[in-house]
């Protein structure tokens, strides 16, 4: 057993003390959904979910992100949380890595990748390329999303995602409108579809989101595998 010294543990908490006052709060998300097959709305979704972003210095960052699913169809509850290192190559261009766990039913899945992320204007996209294992097998996933604000605080987006596990795929894709409720708050409605080996299925979402922090919301967006069913 390792036995550190009073005069040891002491400089390890001055310097994680100097580290987290030199932290910023520079962005954070708080939202809430609900998502459903719309020929079938009991297998359905509820999302509450929450980020927060730290800054250290003008380049280096830290994202964490905190979500509960309620899986209505299966009646359960699904948790997943992530860590972003973020890295801006400039205040409207970083790049990123995040590694995390989605927890359901007894049973994890750790997740890790990278991700990239362009700000302009009023505007934006970002991807990311991730990789899902369990005690049970492995897969892929990647996806695209991107979005813009119009005039009088109409945005509209669209995001396409696409995961292979264990030789099954599937695809979700979807459009998507805003309207912003002052300079923080928006609500907001999906329609899109998810495509699998047995067949396509149709979905909506609605929800809303309150951003806050210097930068009034955040880089990237949340990582889960449970993004793909239905609705993300």
């Amino acid at each position: 057993m390792m036995v550190h010294s009073p005069k040891t543990l002491a400089t390890l908490a001055l310097i994680l003390a100097a580290s987290t006052a030199q932290a910023e709060i520079t962005g954070g998300q708080v939202k809430l959904s609900q998502s459903g097959f719309t020929d079938d709305f009991s297998v359905a979704k509820t999302n509450i979910s929450g980020s927060l972003e730290l800054g250290f210095g003008e380049r280096f960052g830290m994202q964490m992100d905190l979500g509960v699913n309620l899986l209505n169809f299966a009646d359960e509850t699904a948790i997943n949380y992530v860590t972003h290192g973020t890295y801006k190559l400039s205040d409207s261009t970083a790049l990123g890595a995040f590694i995390g766990m989605d927890s359901v039913n007894g049973g994890s899945t750790s997740i890790y990748g990278i991700e990239a992320a362009q700000n302009f204007g009023t505007g934006g996209v970002q991807g990311y390329v991730a990789h899902a294992q369990d005690g049970n097998g492995n897969g892929n996933a990647l996806g695209v999303s991107g979005g813009m604000v119009m005039g009088n605080g109409v945005g509209i987006g669209a995001s396409l995602d696409h995961g292979s596990f264990d030789g099954t795929s599937l695809t979700r894709y979807g459009l998507r409108g805003s309207f912003g409720l002052g300079e923080s708050s928006k609500m907001y409605a999906e329609l899109g579809a998810l495509n699998t080996d047995v067949g396509s299925e149709t979905y909506a979402k609605i929800g809303a989101s309150y951003n806050f922090g210097s930068n009034s919301g955040l880089m990237f967006g949340d990582r889960s595998l449970f993004n793909l069913l239905p609705g993300s």
